[in-house]
């Protein structure tokens, strides 16, 4: 699939292929969430198939990581086999509430999105080992001048 967004250059970062072998044996994903930390195994969860190819929905992922924090409170970031993660292009990390529209393959544990091609050809990670969440960070509301902080 060729991708025509500005981050193609970087598309291939991770995209060295892996051994048959290896690809076969990892059918995991470890999730984390501060200091929690679970294994999912990707072939016990129910699969659809997007474009010939089955998948998982990433929140189905999350919930069956049994961590117990909404994915609508955190931000998402996902690391490849070969240390590649989305934070390096976007440190803010994928919002939760993208985790809907978000697929990892069972069978290579590589990231689908739909629809595309609104999402940056970066967040197509391949081979995704972990999945890591972190909460999100709250902003303040800065009161005008003149005007008293509410308070509750």
């Amino acid at each position: 699939m060729t991708c025509g967004c500005r981050q193609a250059r970087h598309t291939d970062e991770n995209a060295r292929p892996l051994s048959a072998t290896h690809a076969a044996r990892r059918w995991w994903i470890d999730l984390s969430a501060g200091r929690s930390v679970a294994r999912v195994e990707l072939p016990r969860l129910v699969a659809v198939r997007v474009g010939g190819v089955d998948v998982v929905r990433l929140d189905e992922l999350w919930a069956a990581s049994h961590l117990g924090v909404s994915p609508v409170s955190l931000t998402f970031d996902f690391v490849a086999d070969d240390g590649f993660q989305i934070a390096s292009k976007q440190p803010a990390g994928i919002d939760g509430s993208e985790l809907r529209t978000g697929y990892v393959c069972v069978g290579t544990r590589d990231l689908v999105w739909q629809p595309l091609p609104e999402r940056p050809c970066f967040w197509r990670v391949k081979g995704v080992a972990r999945m890591v969440a972190t909460p999100k960070q709250r902003v303040h509301a800065i009161p005008e001048p003149g005007r008293p902080r509410a308070h509750r």
